[in-house]
Parts: C-alpha cells; sequence; structure tokens
C-alpha cells in the first residue's frame, strides 16, 4: 500500500437550470513529486464563477466550478375534514359502538354512510387487496396494493451509521461553519448511504473519482441512496472526496487547505450531510466522501 493523500471536490448549483462545473484542475502526485501546477477548476455552466483547483502539501486535488444556490421549495395545501355529529352509546361489554348522525353503526354488517375499509374494516373489508394505496397502507404492510418496498442503492446498515472518526469529522465540521456564521449541518442517513457506498467502491475497486466505476455521478448515487431531492436534482448539492488519511481531523485539514473543497464545507446553501469512510484496501488504504445537500427529508431519518 502506497503511503500518499489526495482529494477532490464536486458541486452542483440550482439557478433557472443545473449547472456541473468541470473537474479539471490536477495537481501534485506521490508525496507530492507531481507536477507543480494546473490549469485550476473551469467554470460551471450559467454563472457559476471558477474554483482554484490547488491544494497544499502532498497529494493531488481536484478543483470544480459552480456556485451553489437555493432551490426553490414547494408546499401543498391542507384539506380539514368535517366532523359528523352523533351520539355513541357503550354497552356494558367491553364493545363500544359510535354512531353517526345518521344512525349507521359500525358493526352492522352493512358498509354504509360514512364508513370505509379505513374506519369499518369489520363492515367494508380490508383496504389491502382493493388495488388502491390508501393510509394506513404502505408498501411494508400492503405491496398488493402500494407495490413492492423501495431498496435502497449505497453501503448497508451496517457500515451507513456514523463511526466514531466520521462523528468527530462532523463536530469539527460545525465548529467550524459556526466560527464563519454558518449554520450547523444535520447528518443525512440517506446521503450517509451514498457518501460510505462509493469510499467502499473506491477502496474495492482502487479508483479515486467523483464518477463511479458505473459512470454514476454523486447526485444520481444519492437519488440511488434513497435522498429523494436528488431525484431529480430539487436542491443545491456537493461532493468531496479525499483519500489517504485515516483521522477525521487530518481529513478535515486537507479539505480545509483546499479552496474549493472549504467551499463546500462552508456552503450556505447545505443543511445536511452524508459521510463515508472506508478503511483497509486499494492504493490509498482510506478513502473518504462527504455530500451536501440543501434540504432535509424523510429519508435523512
Amino acid at each position: 500500500m502506497k503511503t500518499r493523500s489526495a482529494l477532490a471536490s464536486a458541486s452542483l448549483a440550482l439557478f433557472s437550470f443545473v449547472a456541473l462545473g468541470a473537474c479539471t484542475g490536477v495537481i501534485g502526485g506521490t508525496d507530492g513529486a507531481g507536477p507543480a501546477d494546473g490549469d485550476g477548476g473551469s467554470a460551471g455552466a450559467g454563472s457559476g464563477p471558477a474554483t482554484n483547483g490547488a491544494g497544499s502539501g502532498p497529494g493531488a486535488s481536484v478543483g470544480v466550478g459552480g456556485a451553489g444556490a437555493g432551490g426553490a421549495g414547494m408546499g401543498g395545501a391542507g384539506m380539514g375534514g368535517a366532523g359528523v355529529g352523533g351520539a355513541g352509546q357503550a354497552s356494558s361489554s367491553a364493545s363500544t359502538t359510535a354512531s353517526s348522525g345518521g344512525g349507521v353503526s359500525c358493526g352492522d354488517g352493512a358498509c354504509n354512510g360514512s364508513e370505509s375499509c379505513a374506519t369499518c374494516p369489520m363492515d367494508c373489508g380490508s383496504c389491502c387487496g382493493n388495488g388502491v394505496c390508501s393510509a394506513p397502507e404502505t408498501c411494508m404492510n400492503c405491496p398488493a396494493d402500494c407495490g413492492m418496498c423501495e431498496t435502497c442503492a449505497g453501503a448497508g446498515p451496517e457500515t451507513t451509521p456514523l463511526d466514531a472518526e466520521e462523528q468527530a469529522f462532523l463536530a469539527m465540521l460545525n465548529d467550524y461553519r459556526a466560527q464563519n456564521g454558518r449554520g450547523p449541518l444535520t447528518a443525512c442517513t440517506s446521503l450517509s448511504r451514498a457518501a460510505q457506498g462509493h469510499s467502499e467502491d473506491m477502496r474495492d475497486q482502487n479508483y479515486f473519482s467523483h464518477t463511479g466505476k458505473n459512470g454514476s455521478s454523486f447526485s444520481k448515487r444519492a437519488c440511488d441512496s434513497c435522498y429523494d431531492n436528488a431525484c431529480p436534482l430539487q436542491t443545491a448539492m456537493a461532493e468531496n472526496i479525499a483519500a489517504g488519511n485515516s483521522s477525521g481531523s487530518a481529513t478535515f485539514t486537507q479539505w480545509k487547505n483546499s479552496s474549493g473543497h472549504n467551499a463546500n464545507m462552508l456552503g450556505s446553501a447545505y443543511t445536511v450531510i452524508g459521510i463515508g469512510r472506508a478503511t483497509g484496501g486499494g492504493d490509498y488504504g482510506v478513502y473518504w466522501t462527504t455530500v451536501f445537500g440543501g434540504a432535509d427529508e424523510p429519508s435523512c431519518n
């Protein structure tokens, strides 16, 4: 195993369209013995400014242009249901029968009035199997109506949760953001699934790139890992990768000392983060990936 380090960054920006900066600047090599300069990161499409790909110290650095901008949020209208009046009477037995204002009772053997499979399955039968996926049905309790549950790609449940070094990295990052007037980032399970999966893939297939061996981009990997805001892209996102350092503090320093990576870590558009660290293989021995997202969502929890 070679002793060296490397890092690269990529970002996506949302304007009226999505801009992807080009990964063109490459600097350094094994133990800093590579070429002395590069052409820097070119600007993303639209109004994304250029970022310099130059890093300091040993290791390779790839810079990416493109400024992050927040995507527009969309709200849905809520509807309240009307209440139906009527007196209910409880019998002396353990069962209680509630009646609606029209006198229709659940349990009388007839599915009528305001009764439904959801409110009175004893009269109307089970909702599951009627071809309509309605609450409280889900893919878990009624796949016949709702379909099979989605299988999320990325890392498995054993390695997705943050380990001690990943937690230490997140603490350092949030302290750094606070020092620079930025809000904290919250760990997001789906993004960590994507980040860990990419780190493991780079380790297992011995490569170092934002583009997966299968041709995937980081936003596609986030989508496949069930981060819905990436399917299609609806929020600002970015990815940093690094290799060669095992500890969270050393990797944090790697990224902090590179302008492109540092910009991603301090991005004001980001509110959630996925972190993945894979050890024990590949030329670099340890691989890190962080994926930044601009929106929290149920998949993060």
